[in-house]
């Protein structure tokens, strides 16, 4: 709940505070005039953002007798943030062609006033309903009293319940008020901006409905003429659970009460060996191998010079360790630069089932491993900074394909593998992608929502494997939720609790049998078991 709660209030609070600037199609283009108080000299920068617009690069100007002006053109109205170097706060507002002003002080930057047009006043009803909702339920207050840091103060567990419950009325409530402006403002830019909002992790036939509430003039615009292209690719592979399983019935786990795993703390990645032990990867780099009644059989250390992060077993029960390179990186914000440690690179050691080093292998076009697998003659490694798995031959390290442009988030990306299908979970789009080892599209499923069949949280899932009778499981964080998809549709396994804290990766694999074990860095580990059967797959 922490994580969806804070990523939502984010949202608010750029309802609340951005103002949007109206689609005038000025003749004379953008134009940003600022006159801030508590400044007289020093550098104001604009930035690009939102909806991953990039007609107007980041720009800089002076600031003389605390005003300056920024001029330009845009194509429609689109997100830009100010900040004044060497200060702290920013305010995000969408520019447009038209003449707008900027007034306010340089050290509280985030309740500047950007003025003009009738998109900023549109901006502002809805932020007016959405502070009166807020105020109606209290909601700041609530908020300090679930994250009280002084132990004497915090909330019981029973309050806490209670707060979650309000949080979740005020979200739907919050959810439905831009909604109604969408029906109430058909023909206004803003209702554009929201549709892409609301359909943010939604599946192509609830985009369509929010896209045939605009009126055909505001339909027809760039933003909205994109969603629909993305739409139709959408289209092209989204699949229902039934038609994807056909095989798997009624499947249902339970947590096995009697596997003693719960001393295999800090473990940060899994895989399976051919005779079902677990092979697990700690966070200090060394691999430890456990049996199917969770007792250790083994460890050694990789001695990686690299950070270790993700872990593959091939047929062979060789063991391949994916290291994350660090090095220096200049980095530029605000206006200045600074050196920060930074992924550059991965590497790849094998080694065989006793522990002993096999060979290395450098990989190239990616910066971090956030999963791995090896099959087939292939190593595949998931980037969660670069939003790519790359697909490499395991003998040379060649890369030979790759799967692309995937929305990552919380630096988490993993995926599972069977036959030629590679099922990502593409956890910042809400669903779960399926495509062949030439990186070629061939399912999607799920969407955002609090659903059995949806996806919760700030982004989900964070892990998904496949079944050996054609059943698939999910994993989702905050809260922690496993799912188990059979031909009709998806069951969570009862008894698991809060794996990890946050918006953090929960490791998972499954073994031939297909019992499903989850890592938790500080509860060890847990196998979830099948306990009941029916249909074709009790014969």
């Amino acid at each position: 709940m922490n994580t969806k709660l804070i990523s939502y209030l984010a949202t608010i609070a750029i309802i609340l505070a951005s103002f949007t600037t109206c689609n005038n199609e000025s003749k004379s283009g953008f134009k940003l005039m600022g006159s801030l108080e508590g400044i007289t000299e020093g550098k104001a920068i604009l930035i690009t953002g939102g909806m991953g617009n990039r007609e107007i690069p980041a720009d800089t100007m002076i600031i003389k007798n605390g005003s300056f002006i920024f001029t330009g053109r845009v194509a429609e109205p689109s997100l830009y943030s100010l900040v004044i170097e060497g200060k702290r706060g920013m305010i995000s507002f969408y520019a447009e062609n038209s003449e707008m002003t900027i007034t306010g002080h340089a050290d509280s930057l985030a309740k500047a006033i950007v003025s003009g047009g009738k998109t900023q006043d549109d901006a502002y009803i809805l932020a007016k309903r959405v502070k009166y909702l807020s105020e109606k339920y209290k909601i700041n207050e609530l908020y300090k009293e679930l994250y009280q840091r002084v132990d004497s103060l915090k909330a019981t567990p029973q309050r806490e319940a209670e707060i979650t419950t309000i949080f979740d009325k005020y979200r739907a409530e919050s959810t439905q008020l831009s909604e109604n402006f969408v029906k109430e403002n058909p023909k206004s830019y803003f209702s554009a901006i929201l549709v892409a909002q609301l359909t943010s992790g939604k599946s192509a036939t609830e985009i369509e409905r929010y896209i045939s509430m605009l009126d055909p003039k505001i339909a027809a615009s760039a933003r909205v003429t994109k969603m629909r292209v993305q739409t139709e690719e959408m289209k092209k592979t989204e699949v229902g659970i039934d038609s994807l399983i056909t095989n798997a019935h009624d499947l249902a786990y339970m947590v096995d009460a009697n596997f003693a795993g719960k001393e295999h703390k800090d473990v940060i990645y899994l895989s399976i060996f051919s005779n079902d032990n677990v092979c697990a990867l700690k966070s200090d780099g060394s691999v430890r191998v456990i049996d199917t009644k969770g007792a250790k059989v083994s460890e050694f250390k990789t001695k990686m010079t690299s950070k270790a992060s993700a872990i593959a077993v091939d047929k062979s029960d060789n063991i391949y360790v994916f290291g994350t390179v660090m090095g220096k990186k200049k980095v530029e914000s605000r206006g200045t630069t600074r050196e920060i440690d930074a992924p550059v690179g991965v590497e790849c050691v094998v080694f065989n089932a006793k522990g002993a080093k096999v060979r290395e292998l450098k990989l190239a076009d990616i910066i971090s491993a956030t999963g791995a697998r090896v099959a087939a003659g292939k190593i595949m490694v998931a980037d969660s900074r670069t939003r790519m798995i790359a697909i490499y031959n395991a003998e040379t390290g060649e890369k030979t394909s790759a799967i692309e442009k995937l929305r990552t988030c919380c630096g988490i990306l993993d995926f599972s593998i069977r036959n030629n299908e590679i099922l990502v979970a593409n956890l910042g789009a809400f669903r779960v992608n399926g495509f062949d080892y030439a990186g070629k599209a061939t399912i999607s499923f799920g969407q955002r929502g609090n659903g059995i069949n949806d996806f919760h949280g700030c982004c989900n899932p964070v892990s998904v494997a496949f079944l050996s009778n054609g059943g698939i499981v999910t994993v989702e964080k905050d809260p922690t939720r496993i799912k188990v998809y059979s031909k009709e549709g998806a069951k969570k396994v009862e008894g698991i609790e809060e794996l990890v804290k946050g918006c953090a990766y929960i490791p998972m694999a499954v073994d031939t049998k297909d019992n499903v074990y989850l890592a938790s860095m500080t509860g060890g580990l847990v196998r979830c078991v099948i306990f009941k059967l029916s249909g074709e797959d009790k014969k």
